[in-house]
């Protein structure tokens, strides 16, 4: 759910205002029900709890094809979730791959040299993650006393952490050369609400 929470509310930001369909046709455009798993149902609770939370406000869209269509807009509330749950996604370690793709797809809405910083702060819990189990050291080394077909699943776990920080270290790299449109750079990079646009 994080995922989805962080993606609806960045659309929206980034919108300026939005009704929920032209939410999730920019979300399933970008190929967020593959990579996020996320759904039309999901997309619509999401709206729905956000509201609730006054992290978006709702509007009527006067003029719109649709009568009585519902609009959103992020408010202060929202900001602040939306870049609590980036920094989270973007330092993220653990399994939910959905939360980073989603950090990574929002990341140029931040400074450049922040998301390097949360970047280093991911590889960090992944070096200390792949070090700290003891039953994975024990798998690895052929101390393992447990099934014997359970220990191949230690290789597998080895090689997520290593290619996870080998993955965060590239795309440092291109930050570091200059690749990307990040908030600092330009007020129109990806992410960052319309120009003008009146905040929260």
């Amino acid at each position: 759910m994080s995922a989805t929470r962080l993606l609806v509310l960045g659309v929206v930001r980034m919108s300026g205002r939005a009704h929920g369909y032209r939410v999730g046709r920019e979300l399933m455009d970008w190929g967020a029900s593959e990579w996020a798993n996320v759904k039309w149902g999901s997309i619509y609770h999401a709206l729905r709890k956000l509201t609730a939370e006054g992290r978006l406000r709702e509007f009527t869209a006067e003029g719109d094809e649709v009568v009585d269509r519902i609009s959103y807009e992020i408010t202060g509330e929202g900001e602040a979730e939306l870049h609590r749950l980036l920094r989270k996604a973007l330092s993220h370690t653990g399994d939910d791959h959905a939360l980073l793709c989603a950090g990574v797809t929002l990341m140029t809405s931040l400074p450049r040299a922040e998301v390097v910083s949360l970047l280093e702060e991911r590889i960090a819990g992944l070096e200390e993650s792949g070090v700290r189990t003891p039953e994975a050291a024990r798998g690895s080394t052929g101390e393992w006393d447990g099934p014997e077909h359970v220990r191949p699943l230690f290789t597998l776990w080895r090689m997520a952490v290593d290619m996870g920080i080998e993955w965060s270290r590239g795309l440092i790299r291109e930050l570091e050369e200059g690749r990307y449109t990040m908030a600092d750079d330009s007020p129109s990079a990806f992410g960052l609400p319309p120009v003008g646009a009146p905040r929260g």
